[in-house]
């Protein structure tokens, strides 16, 4: 039998290395050029076994077999390199193997158990305990298209956002006018802004919705009413969710939210006719529409336009409305 004296304890053993195989490779270390017939003298082995275990000595990298009948082994530097190199092979295969039978059983789940891709929140507590849950859980960011109505009461503060805006967690947000036509809530997207909040307003998105890691999306299953909500895990229907959500948020208007206090003498009061154009603006109607309803020309409503845009800092004529009314310009 190979001496244990010789071998002592195993430190390939992590690199996929017998305590056997180890002793024989020991063993060739120390005496070079050693022959079969020379190993079984040394190690006390049968040839049979030792033949074998050279063999996958040879393959492992730790011995030189090119010389046959005498065998070198490799120094223990080159080995333990070589070994290295093979086990980092073996677990990036291991990664890549086990990522694709976890798509492979997820979509054999959403085949026989589509319960398990889309779950049904039913109840206003329930809806709540979940939002709550999921903000909870986000590790890197939460987009959400924020409208009326609401499960919670709409003039209190998130104090979740906050606490995930401490950790990291980014929130992207885009609200519509009717949100942020409720006084206090657009004075908490003031305050949320100051901790890192993004925000941006559009005027009739698709949905009310929330998306946490890309991972997971709460949305309500009846018109906006939050009272039935489907709860959507990762799928083709949550990928196309985090495709509108972007897409929304590409065409949304940046909502500048910082304190203006004293803007009044920074910027020009309007007079009524621009109150009154910017109005008819923020409502959708188009040139030809505006000048029907003021009795201007076309051109005229264009330059106006132009110029209230300038005069705002407002990068859509929907913006512009929204900068004006913030500003107490209207």
């Amino acid at each position: 039998m190979i001496s244990a004296t010789a071998t002592g304890d195993n430190p390939f053993a992590a690199l996929g290395v017998t305590t056997v195989q180890q002793a024989l490779y020991t063993t060739l270390l120390y005496n070079p050029g050693s022959t079969l017939s020379e190993l079984v003298t040394l190690s006390d082995e049968p040839w049979f076994r030792l033949a074998g275990l050279l063999i996958q000595l040879e393959a492992l990298g730790m011995v030189d077999a090119s010389a046959v009948p005498k065998y070198f082994a490799y120094p223990p530097d080159a080995v333990v390199e070589t070994l290295i190199r093979k086990r980092e092979t073996e677990f990036i295969r291991a990664r890549l193997e086990a990522k694709r039978l976890s798509g492979d059983l997820l979509a054999a789940e959403q085949r026989t158990n589509p319960e398990k891709v889309v779950e049904i929140v039913d109840g206003v507590e329930a809806v709540v305990q979940r939002l709550e849950q999921v903000q909870r859980g986000a590790l890197k960011q939460v987009k959400a298209i924020d409208k009326p109505p609401y499960a919670v009461d709409p003039t209190r503060p998130n104090e979740i956002e906050l606490e995930r805006l401490a950790n990291g967690v980014e929130y992207r947000v885009i609200y519509t006018p009717e949100a942020l036509a409720i006084a206090e809530r657009l004075e908490m997207t003031r305050h949320d802004s100051g901790f890192g909040e993004r925000a941006r307003v559009m005027e009739n998105p698709p949905a009310k919705l929330i998306i946490v890691d890309d991972e997971m999306a709460l949305m309500p299953l009846q018109g906006d009413e939050p009272g039935v909500t489907a709860l959507i895990r990762p799928s083709t229907l949550l990928d196309v969710l985090i495709t509108v959500f972007d897409t929304c948020w590409e065409q949304a208007a940046p909502l500048h939210v910082g304190d203006e206090a004293g803007a009044g003498n920074v910027w020009p009061r309007l007079s009524d006719a621009d109150g009154h154009l910017l109005t008819l603006l923020a409502a959708g109607l188009k040139d030809e529409a505006v000048a029907r309803h003021t009795g201007m020309g076309a051109r005229t409503v264009s330059r106006h336009v132009a110029r209230l845009l300038r005069t705002l800092d407002a990068r859509t004529r929907f913006q512009a409305g929204v900068h004006a009314a913030q500003r107490g310009l209207l």
